[in-house]
């Protein structure tokens, strides 16, 4: 049989049937080949992240090692004429001398304790022509104690009435505990990140052992009383035209099972126009959450685009805004995969960044920032947009690179929308601020007892960012408020504000 008759008994529709097959396998190897490749910079990716995580610095600062730094002149004047040059136009070397550190001097306030240090065998009849005066800050650990309140009684003269003051207002009456001292506990765990079981025995230490039950019956009365003052609170944070929404976990000790914990979360919301932060709890991570704190909201709401908020974004009277921080947090995660590209949209951002400090340092008003924003971040921004389209084509979707790309732009139209006012702000860092707290705490303490529990955390954690913001000691503070509050009206609450007290 010769090689026309072996061809002859293949049909060309056999031939046909196994070229799709093997072009069938051929893809399917290409697929899985593909899936594989995405797979290993996923994992790449994830190890690198757990090495800076522990060996390296968490800063997300970039410097494009092949530029200076820009001085980018505003004219205070007239900002019409603004120039500003470009990266490829003009570079200013900026040399800064370091500066030697002044010493702090002690402050004048502080109360001073005396000691007289005389020479050794002073001869008789030697003359003091004065003194040599030398200060050290020292410290004495915090001491407990009792504040004795006398209240003479007095019998009428003609009457056999008998007058005597009446008692200050406690927080719990008949209590050992003065509202200092609970304050004291407040401050130390939701303040200071200190837990109970820390605190007890610092106390301990002291000569007295308060029970962890009593102490946690102490902050559970507090929390009664301070309630209103936190309502006070929410109602003014959402009556607000302009709010940035962050979300964090905590674990919260469930009573299904015997030191079970599921995961909760703290829902906070930071109005940037009236400088007041709002937590909240709740078991949940769902949309309906913030759907149901912000129901009545209308304004500008900025997020880090967690889908959660998508809903709110829908309606009319909200205007969302991204977050341009999260952004640059994906390119920063991706240089170990792909080190041009993310560098490239770093340096952009990095742009964009400098645009916002000129602003600042200069003080502009908000339409000159609209301005400035306008000439500058706008043609940044239109060069990136177009840079990050033309890559998407060319990258892994999973892989890190191509997930920080489809990040961007999934949410382009949020992330350019702070150039069209000047009083929006290019990022939700402010509202971040207030989670690291949460996260200190969360180290220290790993859990909350209860929901309960959690809920009067999200409530102290209120007022205690709230005290760190106005730039109040916290332990005065919470002092007086406890002290006050019971006496105060709620059309009197606003004066009771950390930003507002005295």
């Amino acid at each position: 049989m010769n090689k026309s008759d072996i061809i002859e008994d293949v049909s060309k529709e056999d031939l046909l049937d196994q070229l799709q097959k093997m072009m069938t396998e051929y893809s399917n190897v290409d697929s899985e080949n593909t899936n594989l490749k995405q797979e290993i910079e996923s994992l790449k990716a994830q190890i690198a992240y757990l090495k800076r995580r522990i060996f390296g610095s968490t800063k997300e600062t970039y410097k494009d090692p092949n530029q200076l730094e820009l001085a980018l002149e505003v004219e205070e004047k007239n900002l019409e004429d603004l120039q500003i040059s470009s990266p490829e136009e003009e570079v200013i070397e900026v040399v800064k001398k370091k500066k030697k550190a002044k010493r702090k001097s002690i402050p004048s306030d502080l109360p001073r304790q005396v000691e007289v240090i005389e020479p050794d065998d002073v001869p008789e009849g030697a003359t003091r022509i004065g003194e040599e005066i030398s200060e050290r800050i020292e410290f004495s650990p915090g001491k407990l104690y009792v504040r004795q309140i006398v209240r003479p009684k007095y019998r009428l003269p003609e009457e056999d009435n008998i007058i005597i003051s009446e008692l200050p207002s406690d927080l719990i009456p008949k209590c050992m505990a003065g509202n200092s001292l609970i304050s004291q506990f407040i401050v130390g765990k939701f303040y200071d990140h200190i837990p109970l079981y820390r605190a007890q025995g610092i106390f301990k230490r002291s000569g007295i052992d308060f029970p962890k039950a009593t102490i946690n019956g102490w902050i559970r009365k507090a929390a009664e009383l301070l309630s209103p003052l936190y309502k006070h609170i929410e109602k003014k944070v959402i009556q607000s035209d302009y709010i940035q929404a962050d979300e964090t976990s905590i674990k919260v000790l469930t009573d299904k099972k015997q030191g079970a914990t599921h995961l909760g979360y703290f829902w906070i919301y930071y109005a940037p126009n009236i400088k007041s932060c709002l937590f909240t709890y709740d078991n949940s991570r769902k949309g309906s959450v913030p759907e149901s704190i912000l129901k009545k909201f209308k304004g500008v709401l900025q997020t880090d685009g967690y889908q959660g908020y998508h809903k709110l974004g829908n309606q009319k009277e909200i205007i969302k805004l991204a977050c341009m921080a999260h952004a640059r947090r994906k390119f920063f995660e991706a240089k170990e995969n792909d080190r041009t590209r993310a560098e490239y949209a770093l340096k952009k951002i990095q742009e964009l960044y400098k645009i916002e400090r000129t602003s600042q340092e200069k003080e502009l008003s908000i339409e000159e920032t609209y301005l400035l924003r306008q000439e500058l971040a706008v043609p940044i921004l239109k060069e990136l947009e177009k840079w990050l389209k033309k890559e998407s084509l060319t990258t892994l979707p999973k892989s890190p690179i191509g997930k920080a790309i489809n990040y961007s732009l999934n949410l382009w139209d949020e992330l350019c929308q702070y150039t069209e006012d000047g009083s929006y702000i290019i990022d939700n860092n402010n509202v971040e601020n207030k989670v690291r707290p949460v996260a200190i705490g969360r180290k220290n303490y790993l859990f909350a007892g209860s929901e309960e529990g959690a809920k009067r955390a999200a409530m102290f954690y209120t007022l205690s960012s709230m005290c760190k913001m106005a730039d109040v000691e916290p332990h005065a503070w919470y002092t007086d408020i406890l002290n006050r509050i019971s006496d105060t009206k709620p059309s009197k609450y606003d004066d009771l504000l950390p930003q507002n007290w005295k």
